[in-house]
């Protein structure tokens, strides 16, 4: 008889396969849209739609929208791979670019694999919209606001990348993108090990994780993420001065956290633990600052 930790793992290995495969059949697909452009802009964005509309076949299909997940991470150093080949780009910046978006995406995907359990385990704010909604106005939600939304502001943060490495000429200035990067990077990964540890430590128990850079930010992982994006800009920036404009769409990535991700991740803490709201009003809500109140007071470890 299949134990339930046999199950898991299954539920898990399968889970992984069709992920897999889905992510090889959009980015192939997708792919051969790509190589039929030769425009670099009109060819990324519709390589990033092809791939977003086939994930987004195949979580309707599976029910579960936890299947584009991992795009995130996944497609921006596809889309960087793509470009730097089909237009022979090879410069100091293109090698810069390349290897700190995998960095990075390498970071956040390994994040995602830490946490899979497999098809059927949505995150808990698509399980809110499925209950909450009927099944056309869910699927509707999905593709747009699940899929879509998430696919072109990505593409937006992306555009500065793609404008950056086909600029020869490093600019010294670019050291200053390039440490914010590599400080997102950090903050990100230990913000997770953090989190993680809590978690396991405290399973069950609803609280808040009051320890290393959560001490000083509610939200310290997504500081690191619109930090990463940021810095991808000012790297952009300069080496391409007079296009600054160009590159504002990782602005969107910052609004996407802002008004959607952080308010959201708000209301589910405090309905979920009962130490948030003084956790809240103790701790800064984005970057990473000291506690609030009397030097005495503390929260729940």
């Amino acid at each position: 008889m299949e134990t339930s930790k046999e199950r898991a793992q299954n539920d898990r290995v399968k889970g992984l396969f069709v992920d897999a495969v889905a992510y090889l059949v959009a980015c192939g697909i997708g792919g051969l849209a790509f190589f039929h452009i030769d425009h670099l802009l009109a060819a990324t964005a519709v390589f990033t739609a092809t791939a977003t509309l086939i994930l987004f076949l195949v979580s309707a299909f599976f029910s579960d929208v936890s299947v584009y997940d991992p795009y995130w991470s996944v497609a921006p150093p596809v889309t960087m791979v793509l470009v730097l080949l089909k237009y022979r780009i090879w410069n100091v910046n293109a090698a810069i670019v390349l290897i700190l978006i995998a960095v990075w995406s390498v970071r956040l995907t390994a994040n995602w694999l830490y946490t899979y359990r497999g098809l059927g385990h949505e995150d808990w704010r698509y399980r809110m919209y499925r209950e909450k909604c009927s099944p056309v106005l869910f699927q509707l939600i999905s593709f747009v606001g699940l899929h879509f939304v998430p696919t072109l502001v990505v593409y937006a943060g992306m555009i500065s990348g793609f404008l950056a490495v086909q600029e020869s000429a490093f600019s010294p200035w670019s050291v200053i993108g390039i440490a914010l990067m590599v400080g997102a990077v950090g903050l990100e990964y230990v913000s997770d090990h953090a989190i993680h540890g809590f978690l396991r430590e405290h399973a069950g128990e609803h609280k808040t994780c009051a320890v290393s850079v959560w001490k000083y930010s509610r939200h310290p992982n997504y500081l690191g993420e619109m930090a990463f994006w940021t810095g991808l800009y000012l790297f952009f920036v300069a080496v391409r001065p007079d296009a600054w404009y160009m590159g504002l769409g990782f602005l969107s990535i910052i609004g996407l956290f802002l008004v959607v991700s952080i308010p959201m991740m708000e209301r589910h803490n405090t309905e979920r633990r009962a130490d948030y709201p003084e956790y809240k009003r103790t701790t800064s809500m984005l970057l990473l600052l000291p506690k609030k109140g009397r030097k005495d007071q503390t929260t729940v470890k």
